[in-house]
């Protein structure tokens, strides 16, 4: 997963040399780390926290826990919307 760097605490920074805010990092998020039975979609916007620094300067990430009836709105709403646009297109398609 790749990240910001100013996404890391103050702490996390500082080992590394000279880093600004925008740079991008790569850390790898290990299945172990995902909560069982979690499902993910391709473009999901995951929530991650830093678990491990390792001295040669890989990081560990660990999914952060979310609101499960949050993300089951989120996910229904834009269900939503895309059901609604294919209902408009089908409407168009036999008007012509």
């Amino acid at each position: 997963m790749t990240f910001l760097a100013s996404d890391l605490s103050q702490e996390n920074q500082a080992r590394f040399d000279n880093i600004s805010d925008d740079f991008l990092l790569t850390g790898l998020l290990r299945w172990s780390d995902v909560p069982r039975g979690e499902k993910f979609q391709r473009n999901d916007a995951l929530t991650v926290t830093v678990k491990e620094i390792h001295d040669d300067g890989k990081i560990d990430l660990r999914v952060t826990p979310e609101n499960f009836r949050e993300k089951y709105d989120n996910i229904l709403a834009r269900t939503g919307k895309i059901l609604q646009g294919l209902r408009d297109q089908n409407r168009k398609g036999s008007k012509s």
